[in-house]
């Protein structure tokens, strides 16, 4: 039987992990594996984010690899984005309110989206796009019961829906907690893919904290996609085809197959069709390597500011919290991120005090 304290430690280690994933990423964000290792050779720490300049000093924009962009510029080594905002401001909801309350996620998530807004109308913390108009419509006073967009098929409900996984270990309520991801997904996504990928992430969470082996793992989130996630509308003019269900049992059926290979199937851009497969690959292939799989996970590039914290998640449920003190000690804002963990806990603890 696992000691309470060491539960504590793995509430505290999914939110620290989707942390440090994202601001191990965040230098590097979008680039790709061969870009990564010309100019950074390998991210094995936390760094401030890479701006490539020609002998004059200015700023390039275009390399061999093609043009290059820069997401991050003005943050700094530990410096974390949307991916670590909105699971904070997720957990500190559940904290707060010791349950989950629709309304007062949407506004905290709100509030950390408008609180970013710039003199000049851009939006710090690289939040994306179908994210941005579901706020705008939040700020419009729509409902975050229908203020959600049809966008792209993106993978913010899978980054940010740690919490709830915690939530529901806490509670011993894991349908309400998957019904609640539905909802909270749905507050800015509402393609089917982009739903299904947070209901699976709190999933993932839940059973993780039940300490299953890795095949039971794989088995449990492949049955969950296929019991959550709905068909993508005919008329839905999706910029990608395809679906998370058929991309999960690719992992089921190749768990121990080469990462260029993995990677070559499944990608790690921004479509919740690359990135979530792509981290939930790593995460299984690493099972009894949480560490060297993040970092690997990281330097494949693409979204990896994102893969990064949905792996990085995963591995703070899994392990509590074993990431290196050098990570932890430039990590900013990692006492509120710790606090926000053991208030979820909280419920936990009051739950076997009743």
């Amino acid at each position: 039987m696992i000691k309470m304290t060491e539960f504590q430690d793995k509430y505290v280690g999914t939110l620290i992990g989707c942390a440090l994933g994202d601001t191990l990423g965040m230098p590097v964000e979008a680039w790709s594996k061969a870009r990564i290792e010309k100019y950074a050779g390998k991210i094995s720490f936390p760094i401030a984010p890479i701006i490539v300049r020609d002998d004059k000093k200015e700023i390039v924009y275009k390399d061999e690899f093609g043009k290059i962009r820069y997401f991050n510029i003005g943050l700094t080594t530990g410096d974390y984005t949307d991916d670590t905002i909105l699971t904070l401001a997720l957990a500190e909801s559940i904290a707060a309110k010791q349950g989950l309350d629709l309304e007062d996620i949407a506004q905290r998530q709100l509030y950390e989206y408008t609180s970013r807004i710039q003199a000049d109308g851009t939006i710090a913390g690289g939040f994306g796009g179908t994210t941005r108009q579901g706020f705008k419509r939040l700020m419009q006073g729509i409902s975050p019961l229908e203020s959600g967009v049809i966008g792209g098929p993106g993978n913010a409900p899978a980054m940010k829906m740690s919490p709830v996984g915690l939530y529901m270990d806490a509670t011993g309520n894991s349908e309400q907690g998957l019904e609640y991801a539905e909802l909270i997904g749905k507050i800015t996504h509402l393609d089917p893919r982009s739903i299904a990928s947070g209901v699976i992430q709190a999933h993932s969470i839940y059973v993780l904290l039940q300490e299953i082996s890795k095949n039971e793992f794989v088995e449990s989130i492949v049955r969950v996609s296929s019991s959550w996630e709905k068909p993508v509308p005919a008329n839905y003019s999706a910029a990608q085809a395809g679906n998370l269900t058929s991309r999960l049992n690719w992992i089921e059926q190749n768990k121990n197959v080469r990462d260029e290979e993995a990677h070559t199937v499944l990608g790690s851009g921004s479509s919740v069709l690359c990135s979530y497969p792509f981290a939930l690959f790593m995460f299984q292939k690493y099972w009894d390597e949480p560490l060297t799989g993040l970092i690997e996970t990281i330097n494949w590039g693409g979204d990896c500011d994102t893969t990064g914290a949905m792996y990085g998640a995963l591995c703070g449920a899994k392990n509590g919290m074993i990431f290196p003190e050098e990570w932890l000690a430039v990590l900013k804002n990692k006492e509120k991120i710790e606090k926000a963990g053991k208030g979820v806990y909280q419920i936990k603890t009051d739950k076997v005090k009743s």
